[in-house]
Order: structure tokens, then sequence, then C-alpha cells
């Protein structure tokens, strides 16, 4: 018996979930980290905006066009990020209303549903407590990519292209004599 047939030999003892239609999400902690366009984007939104940019700086070699969909990508995750953010706040805002049951009055009903948010109150604080520190990571990484990719056509078209520099800020929050800062 060869590895294949003793590894599906062994598959059929699993005890793993036979249906997995609440676990496959499970990898994923939420949408705003996902890879790619996901079910919570516009997908036409995205093909209209890579062709806009595309028209706009167009690409030339797969180095291009590899910068030109990072940069179509990390817009979409921004939006996304911008559009999840509004979706927690009116939720918070308008939550359900519980009322107490007359017959068993332990047993609350839903009166009015409010506007939920699209993801769970956990997944919720956790995508609200690293909003800004993903912004901000998502937005560096898209200027970096812009700027990568404008230095390619600069560089193809025969410009001279220095070589990036780095600049090192060190910041006191010392008040003290001038002389040693």
């Amino acid at each position: 018996m060869n590895k294949a047939d003793s590894n599906r030999k062994n598959a059929q003892r699993s005890t793993g979930p036979n249906d997995t239609k609440s676990t496959r999400f499970n990898a994923v902690k939420h949408g705003l980290l996902a890879k790619g366009i996901t079910e919570l984007d516009d997908s036409e939104a995205y093909e209209s905006l890579l062709q806009r940019l595309t028209d706009a700086y167009r690409p030339v070699g797969d180095l291009e066009e590899f910068y030109l969909q990072r940069i179509a990508l990390d817009i979409m995750r921004l939006r996304r990020a911008a559009r999840l953010e509004a979706e927690y706040i009116t939720g918070e805002i308008h939550p359900p209303v519980m009322t107490e049951g007359i017959q068993n009055p332990f047993a609350a009903t839903i009166t009015d549903p409010g506007l939920p948010p699209p993801v769970s109150a956990l997944g919720a604080i956790n995508l609200v407590s690293g909003f800004q520190r993903y912004e901000t990571t998502i937005e560096n990484r898209l200027y970096r990519a812009i700027n990568q990719l404008e230095r390619l056509q600069r560089s193809r078209r025969g410009e001279f292209v220095p070589a990036p520099q780095t600049v090192d800020v060190s910041l006191h929050s010392e008040t003290g004599r001038p002389e040693q800062l």
C-alpha cells in the first residue's frame, strides 16, 4: 500500500467534523485582515478601480502590474476598514431592544432588532481595537507601493532615480538644558 492509499484509509477514521459549514471560516479573524477581495467588498468596484489605475499608470511588465494590483487592493482594504468601523458604530448606537416575556419573565423577546453590525460582538471589539493600527499599516504599504511603482516607471523611461534615502529622526521629551539636547 502506498502513502496516498494509507492516508485515504486513515482519513476514513477521522473524528473531524462531517459538516464544515460552521467551521470553514475559523481561521479568518475578521474581514479587515482577509487576503484579497472578500464578500464584504464590491468586486466590481475593485475591478473598476484596477482599470482606472491601469489607465492612469499604464504598467509595463509583471513587477509594475504587481505594484498596481497591490495599490488597488490596499485601497479596497482601507475602504473595508472604514466601512466596518462605521457599521460597528451604527450597531452600537442602535442595539437590539429586548422586553421581558409575559409568560416567562426570564425569557426576553426582541421587540426591535436594531441595526446589528455584520460581524460578531467579539469580532467587532477586535476590529475597533485595531482599526487605527491596521489603517496605518495599510496606508504605509499603499504609499510604499505607489513610490516603488513610480520609481520603476521613472527608471524605465530613462530618468535618473536616486537611491532611496533613510532619515533617522529622534525626538527628546526631556526639558532641560539645550546644550544636552
